[in-house]
């Protein structure tokens, strides 16, 4: 009959229902757990540095391009600046969440399952051309910075030179090291956020890098043409900072475009050996 027929019907339909909610719950739960994971908090954490980090390297972009099309000078000279206050401050702490971010992303590298190693890695890279060509890069970059500070009297201005330096020299060894890492993925850490924070960072210092690749060769360029004028250097000095810039401009380059190889590349492909960048 059928209202018998529904009577035996409705049992079942309960127990699909009950199912289907526990299924539920179960996965609400196991969502809770991922979120609750130390490590996902932090990520999390590291989110809100990253954060910090376009932050600051947009409001150091907007000092640096306002001396540059307004004053023909770099931030180091740069005086007049009205479009928010204490910028070479901001600019020193830019440089030190640069070099922070650069520190992390070596110590993470460590902690992956696929790092082959600090002894393989060196070993591979002293067998590597465009290697040893990018390390004679960072010397004329660093030459070129320890110029400017022995020329510079200003303590603020000493400190962006340092802050200069150490942002060349740990962003050169996350280049050598992470050459050989793939991306992390389920296999390695397990934590899709961890992959996100992994582009993201990648993202984060090619705009870096890209800004300032943009910089100096527009600095050079101008010296080149004699529209800035220096009044406090020698001929010479001046042909010798023509040249140590260009060349930090291409140092700029080479990693800015690593870091995009880099983005699109998921396994641990050897960017300096194909020597792409």
């Amino acid at each position: 009959m059928p209202g018998s027929k529904d009577e035996k019907e409705t049992p079942t339909d309960t127990d699909k229902h009950t199912a289907a909610t526990e299924n539920y719950k179960e996965r609400e739960c196991e969502s809770g757990r991922k979120l609750l994971n130390p490590k996902c908090i932090i990520i999390s954490a590291y989110f809100v540095f990253l954060l910090w980090r376009f932050i600051s390297l947009g409001l150091y972009s907007v000092y640096a391009t306002d001396c540059f099309l307004r004053a023909k000078l770099a931030t180091l000279r740069c005086e007049n600046f009205t479009l928010y206050s204490n910028p070479t401050r901001f600019e020193i702490a830019w440089q030190m969440c640069s070099a922070v971010n650069n520190f992390i992303a070596v110590g993470i590298l460590f902690k992956l399952p696929e790092f082959p190693g600090l002894d393989v890695v060196c070993a591979r890279l002293i067998k590597l051309a465009r290697f040893w060509s990018f390390i004679f890069q960072l010397v004329v970059v660093i030459s070129y910075n320890l110029m400017l500070f022995f020329h510079e009297h200003l303590m603020e201005s000493a400190m962006i030179e340092v802050g200069f330096l150490v942002d060349e020299i740990t962003v050169t060894i996350v280049v050598c090291l992470w050459n050989f890492v793939p991306a992390p993925s389920n296999r390695s850490q397990g934590l899709p956020c961890l992959q996100f924070a992994y582009k993201l960072t990648l993202v984060m210092l090619f705009l870096e890098n890209f800004f300032l690749f943009l910089l100096m060769s527009s600095q050079a360029a101008l010296d080149i043409t004699g529209i800035h004028q220096f009044e406090s250097r020698s001929t010479g000095l001046q042909a010798l900072g023509i040249v140590l810039n260009a060349t930090e401009a291409t140092f700029y380059f080479a990693v800015m475009k690593f870091m995009w190889n880099k983005l699109f590349e998921g396994e641990a492909v050897d960017l300096l050996k194909k020597d792409t960048i």
